[in-house]
């Protein structure tokens, strides 16, 4: 059409693309069915029928294929909370924030040792920027659809914890982290307490331990999710649907 500039990627980039998609999704595999110890580039090469020297020309190196990775499950992670919040109306502000823990728990259980990658956290001035913002989106999703319910029952309801100053300044940290807008520092600090609450027993989960002492479906979470909810001042409706 006349006056359009308007162009696809060619078809070579169009390959490229495939490609570098199919190496990511090699390398999870490899991680997933035999441990971060063998995701090697050679491994990778070996799986995709290339040379070592041709996945180079993809990732310097495996650091940075490492990264792709990372990015990759916590892009995916963000989603799936994202999905099953969604299924949530967005006035039910306690449903959408017990959905979104439960969805949290439930990717992590299903997906160990991605989500066992996606805690490894480097040094700030060592991280790739890309899984820097992957990770920060992972909280910041939590955190928002957090602000919504304690604008609607956390603020109306008694203090959930009497204050501390000592936890308010990395609460704070957190949320500028995350960049998040929360209504109060009491806000923040709780926000801070149950995302390291739910997020901790999580990794608990993932890592087996409940289930050692019989815990096979999720009861010790559903406790602690249901102790937060009570403290938070969300109504009992919010905890019997979605489970």
């Amino acid at each position: 059409m006349e006056g359009s500039s308007t162009t696809g990627p060619s078809r070579r980039q169009r390959v490229r693309d495939a490609t570098l998609r199919e190496l990511i999704a090699v390398s999870r595999e490899i991680l997933t069915t035999q441990g971060a110890e063998a995701l090697t580039i050679r491994a990778v090469a070996r799986e995709m029928g290339m040379t070592p020297p041709g996945v180079y020309r993809y990732f310097d190196g495996h650091r940075a294929l490492l990264d792709a990775v990372i990015v990759t499950i916590l892009d995916e992670l963000t989603g799936f909370i994202a999905a099953r919040t969604d299924e949530v109306d967005e006035a039910d502000t306690a449903g959408r924030l017990v959905a979104a823990s439960r969805a949290l728990r439930r990717w992590g259980v299903e997906h160990p040792r991605e989500f066992h990658l996606s805690l490894v956290v480097s040094p700030p001035e060592e991280e790739n920027q890309a899984v820097g913002h992957a990770r920060r989106q992972v909280g910041r999703l939590f955190g928002e659809i957090f602000a919504g319910a304690w604008r609607d029952y956390g603020s109306v309801s008694p203090a959930p914890w009497p204050r501390e100053p000592r936890i308010e300044p990395p609460a704070e940290r957190l949320v500028e982290i995350l960049g998040i807008t929360m209504p109060s520092i009491a806000a923040s600090a709780a926000f801070t307490r149950c995302w390291m609450r739910l997020y901790g027993m999580v990794c608990l989960e993932s890592l087996g331990l409940p289930r050692v002492i019989g815990d096979e479906d999720g009861d010790l979470f559903e406790a602690e999710l249901t102790d937060l909810a009570r403290t938070l001042g969300l109504p009992e409706a919010a905890l019997g649907a979605g489970r």
